[in-house]
C-alpha cells in the first residue's frame, strides 16, 4: 500500500505543478484563438508566423527558419509546402547558386497586410484570456530565452 501511496503522490505533484503540461495548455488554447480568426484567410499561426519571418528575413533559409522558430524540420517543411501551393512563398537562389532561399511573393504581401486586422483581434482576445500581467510575463519570458539563444 505505501508504493501506491507513493506515486499517487508524485503522480499529483506532476499534476498540480509541471511547468511543460502548462505550457502545453496555454499553448493549445492560444494558438486556437489565433487559427480561428485566420481561419476565413486560409491560414494557419504556425504558418503566419513562417510568412513573417520571411518577410522579414527576405532570402532566408530553411534550417534558418527552423533554429529561429524552434520548429521540427518536419513541421516547417510541411507549412512551407502549403505556403508555396497558395501562392505565398517561393523558393528562390541565393548569392550562392547552391542555395535555396526562400521569399514572399506579392500575394504573401497581400495577405499579411489582410490579415493583420484578424491578428490584432486574436491578440486582443488572447491578451483578456491571460490577463495583461499575464500576458506581459509570458512575452518578457520568451523575449529573455530567444535573447539567450541568439547570443549562444
Amino acid at each position: 500500500m505505501k508504493q501506491t501511496d507513493d506515486i499517487q503522490t508524485m503522480v499529483k505533484t506532476r499534476a498540480q505543478e509541471c511547468i511543460a503540461v502548462r505550457i502545453r495548455l496555454l499553448s493549445r488554447m492560444i494558438t486556437h484563438v489565433y487559427d480561428s480568426a485566420m481561419k476565413p484567410y486560409g491560414v494557419k499561426l504556425n504558418q503566419m508566423s513562417m510568412l513573417a519571418l520571411v518577410f522579414m528575413k527576405s532570402g532566408i533559409g530553411f534550417e534558418a527558419i527552423c533554429k529561429r522558430l524552434k520548429m521540427e524540420k518536419s513541421t516547417a517543411s510541411r507549412n512551407i509546402e502549403r505556403l508555396k501551393k497558395a501562392g505565398w512563398l517561393e523558393v528562390a537562389h541565393a548569392h550562392d547558386e547552391r542555395k535555396k532561399v526562400l521569399r514572399v511573393t506579392p500575394a504573401g504581401e497581400t495577405l499579411l497586410r489582410e490579415v493583420h486586422g484578424a491578428w490584432e483581434k486574436a491578440q486582443a482576445e488572447a491578451e483578456k484570456l491571460l490577463g495583461s500581467a499575464g500576458a506581459a510575463a509570458i512575452c518578457r519570458c520568451a523575449n529573455e530565452i530567444w535573447s539567450r539563444d541568439r547570443r549562444r
